[in-house]
């Protein structure tokens, strides 16, 4: 007979959560500009394959992947999407993007450039390709007379097409000064004035379409796509201009993140807690023991100050995180016992832990809080279906 083995630590995925952040981020923007879904990373943690099929299914045409592994997944799982490659290729990767033409590469250098032409030549296929402009990134992408020659190569060459233009942002949220974005995008803006038939463009990332949203290059420039990520999958920080713009109906977080107590035991006073005792009990103190650690994302930086929710309470880690386990401080919440659920992103009764705020004592950004969160951890999606 076979046994269900029960979750202690999982993420909930709402793909609905998901289809509406797409329709309220759609609705700010012309019907004209196509929105790019950023599904790198494992859909920031949340199940690339999942989120590709109900993407397309509300859709989305375009998503944006970090690598050819990446972009395999997002491929089987929703065939007509196109896919664009945003990191460089490695040169034995080439041969995989000339079998698969809806996958498109970014291209920042003539070297790059060569190489995918001398191997779509060979094959006598075409490779489609978006050159990226570094407008003060300092990453990938060509400075503006490094382009000009690549653009130059590019309308001489049978093999290669080009289908896109784009820069990346040089922030991670929107407070640390949109004058550098605004002067990023004029300079985008003035490499365009420089070029004609200009294929799709795409400048704008979560932030930078609340910043840029009426930004506009010249009358005649086709319409621009904006590669939505974050906001996407409706993390409010540090987005929160995103809640003002769309008023009563904000984005709502996709993920919530899950674990159970796996023990609860009375400790008197002066006990150690964890690793190198950093938590000594001052009086008589009811700790539960969670199914969570940093084998499951959960950053060693909460030690001491993070919380979690139990019973729509807020419940303080004691001591270091452990690999798989952690210690809260459930002294007085006396109904907490053994088995229970425990929230440590999400929602539990009246309270909620976000993204932004266990970032903020990880001391990191939510990005990488999301893309943490480990194997390890189930991943359900609502209809029932679970990626383990």
């Amino acid at each position: 007979m076979k046994t269900e083995i029960p979750f202690r630590c999982w993420a909930e995925i709402d793909l609905d959560a998901l289809a509406g952040n797409l329709r309220q981020l759609r609705s700010l923007r012309d019907k004209s500009e196509p929105l790019i879904a950023v599904i790198k990373a494992n859909a920031y943690g949340h199940g690339a394959e999942p989120v590709a099929r109900r993407l397309w299914r509300e859709g989305v045409r375009m998503a944006a992947v970090a690598n050819v592994r990446e972009a395999a997944a997002v491929s089987r799982a929703a065939p007509g999407l196109k896919v664009l490659l945003l990191s460089p290729l490695l040169p034995v990767e080439i041969g995989l993007l000339i079998k698969r033409p809806r996958w498109i590469a970014t291209v920042s250098s003539l070297g790059e450039l060569a190489l995918f032409e001398r191997a779509a030549a060979r094959q006598r296929k075409k490779i489609s390709v978006h050159l990226e402009l570094d407008t003060g990134m300092g990453r990938t992408g060509a400075f503006s007379r490094g382009l000009i020659e690549l653009l130059r190569r590019i309308r001489k060459s049978q093999w290669i097409e080009w289908s896109g233009l784009f820069s990346h942002l040089t922030f991670e949220d929107i407070n640390c000064g949109s004058a550098r974005q605004l002067a990023q995008f004029k300079a985008f803006c003035g490499f365009l004035s420089r070029t004609e038939k200009l294929p799709f463009l795409h400048f704008e990332s979560s932030s930078g379409g609340v910043i840029l949203p009426g930004a506009r290059g010249r009358r005649d420039d086709p319409p621009r796509g904006m590669r939505c990520g974050l906001a996407l999958y409706g993390i409010p920080e540090p987005l929160s201009a995103w809640t003002r713009k769309l008023g009563a109906h904000p984005l709502r977080p996709v993920l919530t993140w899950k674990t159970r107590i796996g023990l609860v035991r009375e400790m008197p006073a002066g006990t150690p807690i964890s690793y190198g005792g950093t938590f000594r009990t001052r009086r008589k103190t009811r700790v539960a023991v969670l199914c969570a650690g940093y084998a499951d994302g959960l950053p060693r930086k909460l030690s001491n100050r993070g919380e979690v929710l139990i019973h729509g309470r807020r419940c303080r880690i004691l001591g270091r995180v452990t690999m798989d386990m952690v210690m809260v401080d459930v002294t007085r919440l006396p109904r907490a016992r053994w088995g229970d659920e425990v929230v440590l992103i999400g929602k539990s009764g009246r309270d909620e832990i976000t993204a932004g705020e266990f970032a903020g004592w990880a001391e990191t950004i939510s990005y990488e809080v999301l893309c943490g969160i480990s194997s390890r951890v189930s991943r359900i999606y609502e209809g029932g279906g679970v990626e383990s």
